[in-house]
Order: structure tokens, then C-alpha cells, then sequence
């Protein structure tokens, strides 16, 4: 798969951040003055058309390919761009097209495109994450390791209980808390009366 990730630069010392929301608006730019003539740039890409995939598959099938066969097939305005491997997975993301040649035009082979759903492993051995952006839900199961990645649309907190509950229910994991991060507070009221609520 051919991998538009940039370059890994882990010696770098200088490194920035950029979120990258559906339709390819810019927010919230990192000590991006710091490295504008080197260092690593990394993209936070806001979206629920991401999909984690192991390197094996990764390395099998086109990113445009994996988008396709999960339902998310590129639309005529999107490239595909992977992540670097975390924990054994990578991200494969739809991206604004225009967003990205700005992006790459800018700041070429020094860029990182990663998501969410890619964040630090959580220190339980099992446990239900659940961080929330402007534009999305992302969950992440942990058990023995990373289960269940998914993105979705933000919606009512209705909504995301009950594919929380159909989640857990799947996967028939019994989970002794649910970390929450960025909901409103009546989204987490909801959730404290079905599960034991942390919020970070």
C-alpha cells in the first residue's frame, strides 16, 4: 500500500500539531511557528471515515481498497492517507483533497496523519473510551489490548448509548468503568445511570 505519511523523524526535536476537520477547515494549530522550517507536523484528522487495520493488511491492499470494502469509499473531492503503526495498527483516512495538497505543499515529507482513535493505549486492561471533538464520537475498547476503533458522527447522547450498550453487548466484554472525555454534561448524566462514569 503505497503509505502518504511523511517522513518518521523520531530524532526531531521540534514538533507541531494541526486538527484537520471534515471539509478541511484548520483548527487549532500547535507551536506550528516553531517548525515552520523543520520538524515534524502532525495531523489530527477529525473524521468518522477513518478505518484501523493491521500492517499485514495494510500492506496487502491499497488505502483507497480498505476505505472501499468498510463503506467508505473515496469521494471525488478525497485522497487516502495512512498513519504510522501504533500499537500494532494503522490508520487508514478519507482527507479533503484541497486540504491535503495545502498541507503537503507546505510542508512536503514532514507531515503525519494520524486520528483519535490512534491515541495512547489506556492503562486498564479493560475499559471503554469514549472522547468526543466538534464533529465526532471516537470509542475505543480495550481488552487485553485494543478490541473495538470506531468513529461516528456526533449525535444525541441517545445514540451514543445505545451503540455503546450494542458494542458491549457484541462483544460480551463486562467493563468496570467507561472514561469519558469532552462530552456535554447531559450526555454524561445519561451514561451514570447505566454505567460507572470517569470522566477525563
Amino acid at each position: 500500500m503505497r503509505q502518504v505519511t511523511g517522513r518518521s523523524s523520531n530524532n526531531s526535536t521540534n514538533k507541531a500539531s494541526i486538527r484537520l476537520a471534515s471539509g478541511g477547515r484548520f483548527f487549532s494549530a500547535t507551536n506550528l511557528g516553531d517548525v515552520v522550517e523543520s520538524g515534524d507536523i502532525s495531523v489530527i484528522v477529525d473524521t468518522p471515515r477513518v478505518t484501523l487495520v493491521t500492517p499485514q493488511i495494510a500492506s496487502e491492499l491499497s488505502a483507497e481498497d480498505i476505505l472501499a470494502i468498510n463503506g467508505q469509499a473515496l469521494l471525488t473531492d478525497e485522497v487516502a492517507v495512512v498513519s504510522e503503526e501504533v500499537d500494532g495498527k494503522i490508520a487508514v483516512i478519507a482527507v479533503d483533497k484541497v486540504a491535503f495538497e495545502s498541507l503537503t505543499n507546505t510542508y512536503a515529507e514532514r507531515l503525519h496523519f494520524t486520528t483519535p482513535l490512534l491515541s495512547a493505549s489506556h492503562s486498564d486492561e479493560k475499559a471503554l473510551v469514549i472522547e468526543v471533538s466538534d464533529n465526532n464520537y471516537y470509542i475505543r475498547l480495550y481488552h487485553g489490548g485494543l478490541q473495538v476503533a470506531e468513529a461516528l458522527e456526533l449525535g444525541s447522547g441517545e445514540e451514543l448509548l445505545y451503540y455503546v450498550a450494542n458494542i458491549l453487548e457484541i462483544v460480551a466484554v463486562n467493563i468496570p468503568y467507561i472514561y469519558i472525555k469532552g462530552a456535554a454534561k447531559d450526555t454524561i448524566k445519561l451514561f451514570k445511570k447505566y454505567y460507572k462514569v470517569i470522566c477525563e
